[in-house]
């Protein structure tokens, strides 16, 4: 036990010593700034019933949870994410219309081993409940272009995707493999894939270009003309659409074979870089049913900024 004395579980964090006047200081920008829009900040609690994440099937499995048994011997779980208490906050005070969230908060997820992540995470955002369409994806735009100012990082981007056009191309597609190659973006796995079945030519050409559907909006151009099924074409035209009312423009580039974090998306979805961060410092999207599990239906989006691969990220730059 002697040698254990000084050390931290793998799955902590190293105590945050140097960067502590960074940190707050993004803090104290960030919340100025989500309070200036109206957000209001939120303490949430630090413990969830296992269920409640288990039966919106979030897309956390529950062996990435730490749980224990409370002393009415249900299982208890240590808040994984903020987007889901806050819509059961939403729900449970009979909330109506347009609602406002803003925190600043650790989530916890447990981690592979020997991959040089820790279980804990820094994390500050909002929530916009009850805006739907356009008008709501735009304010959540704005909104982060407006507080990447406060992260200190010089050279920063925005990659968008969409879980609609994701998910109605897995159905289309309807086999569990697919999903594994667009996860690696492995273009000769899914030349293989492709050869192995009898799509239409539309959706033969858009599947072998789909892992390197990457880039500027001209990627979304090409791959409209390639489509013709409604939905997917929807898809395509709602983040063309949100380029050009974007005041973003420079620094926005897509992702169609982006794959959701989380499985309550359903429109846009939003990832932050930075080049000294190999992880993304920012995520979010649109999540208009996920209060479909608490009998309401309220459209919903959301972002938040990972703190922690912020600061590394400060300290990598610094560094060149």
């Amino acid at each position: 036990m002697e040698e254990f004395k000084y050390l931290i579980p793998e799955e902590s964090i190293d105590a945050i010593m140097n960067n502590v006047s960074k940190l707050r200081d993004i803090e104290n920008d960030l919340r100025h700034i989500f309070v200036e829009h109206g957000y209001l900040e939120v303490l949430m609690p630090s413990f969830e019933y296992v269920e409640l994440y288990n039966d919106m099937d979030i897309g956390i499995d529950e062996e990435k949870m730490f749980q224990y048994i409370n002393y009415e011997g249900k299982r208890v779980a240590l808040r994984v994410d903020f987007t889901v208490p806050l819509a059961r906050l939403y729900s449970s005070q009979k909330e109506n219309g347009e609602k406002r969230y803003c925190y600043f908060g650790k989530v916890y997820r447990k981690e592979k081993r020997h991959k040089g992540r820790s279980s804990e995470f820094f994390q500050a955002g909002i929530e916009l409940l009850g805006k739907a369409g356009v008008a709501g994806d735009l304010e959540c735009l704005e909104l982060v272009l407006e507080t990447m100012q406060c992260l200190r990082l010089k050279t920063l981007r925005i990659e968008m995707g969409s879980a609609q056009f994701y998910n109605r191309l897995v159905e289309i597609v309807d086999d569990e493999k697919f999903v594994n190659i667009l996860k690696r973006r492995d273009l000769s796995a899914m030349k293989d894939f492709v050869e192995s079945h009898h799509f239409d030519s539309h959706l033969h050409d858009l599947l072998l270009m789909l892992p390197q559907a990457f880039g500027d909006i001209q990627v979304l151009y090409q791959v409209q003309s390639l489509i013709d099924d409604p939905l997917l074409k929807e898809a395509i035209e709602e983040c063309i659409h949100l380029y050009q009312q974007s005041k973003m423009k420079d620094i926005l580039t897509f992702d169609l074979a982006m794959t959701p974090m989380m499985k309550y998306y359903t429109g846009i979805i939003l990832k932050g870089y930075s080049p000294y961060s190999a992880e993304p410092i920012m995520n979010g999207g649109r999540y208009d049913k996920l209060m479909n599990h608490f009998q309401r239906q309220v459209p919903a989006i959301g972002f938040s900024y990972d703190l922690s691969h912020i600061l590394k990220a400060l300290e990598k730059e610094d560094e060149a």
